[in-house]
């Protein structure tokens, strides 16, 4: 049984400051649908859209007051009228952030405003780009200071329209995008059914240091998976029957992967299963421990590939 591990998602709240409306909800779950990349069934954010009245028409600072004072103090998304015809909502972050920016201010770089106690952080984002960065903020790869300083907001004002939005000029719906950018699956198959060999010396010679052998799914494996064939570093050759742990990139083209997302699943992103789970079958402990080890590796390699992918996308918008 092939088993692709996930990688585990960050989950995110968002909020209407308008009433919502299918438009706007609509927005959200599409750009995250492809920014997510949920068609591969591991989506590497989740975000819960609220319609809460009390916060309709109320700014964002009053908002992230709101939410502190009822303990939820993490980052957060708002919604606004403008999100469909922009295709883009707010990232907030927490208040213990917006402080620590005021404490490492320098004179110029905030405009503060009367009646208000902190600086409150807040950008304005293209919808499909959010999760990434997101993700990347959350493991210390870059800030929202860091961006908006990047993007011409300096000094910093809170209450800025902020028209100019964060565009990472990616199109996360291209198959070949999402393919390259999310980086390999992380997996484990069954050696011999669903695994092949080789100790080929100029396959192995294309890893440092060289191993005893390589690996790979087999052609059908690979097909039924959703997965491209592509040799993998193996320490030892897993007698016929065992598990064997290997990475594969993705099958952009594969039917198994949908590329658009279902309209008529408005409850939060799609996720697609494919060929991941056999509801008849449950991982062996063997494969489980496989899972859990492939599972770090594979959130690590993904993480610096986001974070590469961000600077040179940077660099390139400059």
């Amino acid at each position: 049984m092939v088993i692709i591990s996930h990688t585990g998602a960050l989950a995110l709240q968002a909020y209407s400051t308008a009433p919502l409306t299918l438009e706007m909800k609509r927005t959200v779950q599409h750009g995250f649908y492809n920014g997510t990349y949920a068609r591969f069934g591991d989506p590497q954010a989740t975000v819960t859209i609220h319609d809460r009245p009390d916060f309709h028409a109320r700014s964002h600072y009053d908002i992230r007051n709101i939410l502190d004072s009822e303990g939820m103090e993490d980052t957060f998304l708002l919604i606004d009228e403008k999100t469909p015809e922009l295709d883009a909502i707010w990232l907030v972050n927490p208040t213990s952030y917006s402080r620590s920016q005021e404490e490492d201010e320098q004179p110029g770089d905030i405009i503060h405003h009367p009646g208000e106690t902190f600086t409150l952080w807040h950008g304005h984002i293209r919808t499909a780009d959010v999760p990434t960065l997101a993700v990347i903020w959350s493991e210390g790869c870059g800030d929202l200071t860091e961006t908006l300083y990047s993007e011409g907001y300096h000094p910093y004002d809170p209450q800025d329209p902020q028209d100019r939005l964060i565009d990472l000029t990616i199109d996360w719906a291209d198959p070949e995008v999402t393919g390259s950018e999310w980086g390999p699956a992380y997996l484990t198959a069954t050696s011999g059914s669903e695994v092949e060999w080789s100790t080929d010396i100029a396959l192995r010679q294309e890893f440092s240091p060289e191993p005893p052998a390589v690996a790979r799914l087999t052609a059908e494996a690979a097909r039924e998976s959703g997965l491209r064939q592509y040799w993998s570093y193996q320490e030892r050759i897993i007698p016929p029957g065992g598990s064997v742990s290997l990475t594969a990139p993705y099958d952009t083209r594969s039917p198994i992967w949908p590329t658009g997302f279902p309209d008529d699943y408005l409850s939060g992103p799609a996720m697609a299963s494919g060929a991941r789970f056999r509801p008849d079958k449950r991982p062996s402990q063997d494969e489980l421990l496989l899972i859990s080890t492939t599972q770090q590796r594979a959130q690590e390699n993904v993480l610096q590939a986001k974070c590469k992918r961000v600077e040179l996308q940077k660099a390139e918008n400059r």
